[in-house]
């Protein structure tokens, strides 16, 4: 049964809400790869704003515009600012930390690693550094040094709401799972409101065959916060252990249905980050889904969502995940194909090296299989074009589908000039079905595009979404020359801040004639935390003014810079969708 004929959850009123996605819980946008894939929630903290020598010093801009850089994801102008900032001063308060910090949100471990140390010898009693450096450690799989490094931390600080939440998910990676339940249980105690850690605790009993235990803890992380990727995340888990299938399944779609609601008003117009990173979450919840439907044992099904997630971004576990269902199917070499492919994407996933062992036979030449999977995934992401202008060079672009797939629209990015005209011919082109189903939704994808004079055709390699730069989209940092009065900050991050929502009432002529949505708003809050000004960017006519009624009444907490009150310009999803009732 496809996903939008399912019943029930998926057609239940999702009041509004901003979905809370910091940047320091990104990885629990995708499932977790079993036993490979440190969740990062919770994982680092920032806290820059250190102490100014002197007010002629050029350190303080830099540090403000670092942290205007963090706020809005934008990891890599936060690290070239804060290398600045070390130059100027290698002994500036708290700058390797967070540089560390920032090396670790960009996945640079190894750098992460260097800075962190270098905060140590500069402060041994630094007050966040060893569990950044645990992190960096752990990033790296370099498991018995972070325990150390976590350890140091819990002991300068015992209650330290970090520490004991990543040395708890260390222990559980390293399969140690009375040491996880015992420190995660110490972890809930110091913050009784993170959803990260029970969500761990509920790993962690169901590792130790604590069904009941888990599933608890598991369902206490989606009430804590009940948002997608949370949903999506205790979904999974419950599919991996095959705790509660029938409870997976309300969660992933809600996960799901949620995400494509955000993803109906897509433009190439008004593009945002939060565009950007959508096609990456919709993958990830409908491989949950797929998941899911395989551990019910609907091998069709199962197929049909994981081929989509797997063809939109490039996860190892996304290719894992099909090459089991084709071993079901007994597709014996659709099966080692799809594991090569996973290999190559990630050589160090050692039950998907088993595996293929297992299929081909030891001594099939395993390494060599890998570095055919390297091939095998280039041109599983690759469409000739028809090499129609004549030119040579390479060129970027945005390309947005919806399900058929249909082109909604193209458009040049960067490269040659000379390939901006084939912005035209991609819209003519027939691309991959990535769509498991034919809900509305607007996929943001963006590929590569290279042409020689050489061959008749070009080669358009749709990027995976794992991996999509989103320079295009970036939100402004503010100047270095001094203070700012108004910061712009994702929605997603600011709906962390809120702290009175008022429900919106659902029209009764949309209610009527069965219109669902998502109303996107444009507001600045002001230094108070209310809403100042609040205007339309995209939404139905008839939801848009039950938005704006309950969005006026929001109030957040106010946001801080340099420890002074700011204004926050910010972007709002009020979501509207009927229930089976309704």
């Amino acid at each position: 049964m496809a996903f939008s004929a399912l019943p029930g959850i998926i057609r239940c009123l999702f009041a509004v809400f901003c979905i809370v996605s910091l940047p320091f819980i990104a990885q629990e946008n995708v499932p977790p790869p079993k036993d490979t894939q440190l969740p990062a929630a919770s994982s680092a903290q920032t806290n820059s704003w250190a102490v100014a020598p002197a007010s002629e010093s050029p350190i303080p801009g830099l540090i403000r515009s670092a942290d205007q850089a963090a706020r809005n994801r934008d990891y890599s102008t936060c690290a070239q600012l804060l290398e600045k900032v070390v130059a100027i001063d290698p002994h500036y308060k708290n700058a390797w930390n967070y540089l560390g910090w920032t090396y670790n949100a960009l996945g640079q471990y190894d750098k992460a690693e260097s800075a962190l140390r270098k905060a140590i010898l500069v402060d041994p009693k630094d007050p966040r550094a060893y569990n950044n450096l645990g992190q960096a450690l752990a990033n790296q799989k370099k498991y018995d040094e972070a325990i150390a490094q976590y350890l140091k931390q819990i002991e300068l600080n015992p209650k330290d709401p970090w520490a004991s939440a990543n040395l708890g998910r260390v222990y559980l990676l390293m399969k140690q799972y009375d040491k996880a339940i015992a420190t995660l249980q110490t972890a809930a105690t110091i913050s009784p409101d993170d959803a990260s850690v029970m969500f761990n605790l509920g790993r962690a009993y169901a590792k130790a065959n604590e069904a009941e235990k888990a599933v608890q803890a598991l369902e206490k992380s989606a009430q804590m916060q009940p948002v997608p990727f949370r949903w999506n995340a205790v979904a999974y888990e419950m599919a991996v252990d095959k705790l509660d299938l029938p409870q997976a399944e309300k969660y992933s779609q809600s996960a799901i249905a949620a995400t494509v609601l955000q993803m109906r008003d897509a433009s190439l117009e008004h593009l945002t980050k939060e565009d950007a990173y959508m096609a990456s979450r919709i993958a990830s919840y409908w491989d949950t889904w797929g998941w899911i439907r395989f551990q019910e044992g609907n091998l069709p099904e199962a197929e049909k969502y994981v081929k989509c997630a797997w063809m939109i971004h490039s996860f190892s576990v996304d290719a894992d995940h099909l090459g089991q269902i084709y071993e079901k199917q007994r597709r014996t070499a659709d099966a080692i194909r799809m594991y090569e492919m996973a290999l190559a994407a990630d050589s160090s996933a050692t039950e998907t090296r088993e595996r293929l062992t297992n299929l081909a036979g030891a001594d099939a030449g395993i390494d060599t299989m890998i570095e055919n999977g390297h091939g095998l995934l280039k041109e599983a992401r690759t469409i000739a074009v028809k090499n129609s202008h004549q030119v040579e060079g390479f060129a970027e672009f945005w390309i947005l589908l919806s399900p058929g797939p249909v082109v909604r629209g193209v458009k040049f990015i960067s490269g040659d000039q000379e390939l901006a005209p084939f912005a035209k011919d991609l819209e003519s082109i027939s691309y991959p079905n990535t769509f498991p189903e034919a809900t509305e939704l607007r996929l943001l994808r963006r590929a590569r595009l290279a042409c020689t004079h050489s061959s008749q055709d070009c080669g358009l390699q749709m990027i995976s979404s794992q991996i999509v730069p989103t320079e295009e989209v970036t939100v402004t940092a503010p100047s270095v020359a001094g203070y700012v009065g108004r910061i712009q900050i994702g929605g997603n991050v600011q709906g962390a801040r809120i702290r009175n929502k008022v429900q919106p009432v659902y029209p009764d002529a949309a209610r009527q004639a069965r219109i669902e949505g998502v109303v996107r708003l444009h507001a600045i809050i002001g230094k108070d935390g209310a809403i100042m000004q609040l205007e339309l960017i995209s939404g139905h006519p008839l939801l848009v003014q039950a938005a704006l009624d309950a969005v006026r009444q929001w109030v957040y907490e106010p946001t801080l810079l340099d420890g002074r009150p700011v204004e926050v310009d910010t972007v709002i999803d009020v979501f509207f969708q009927l229930n089976g009732r309704n």
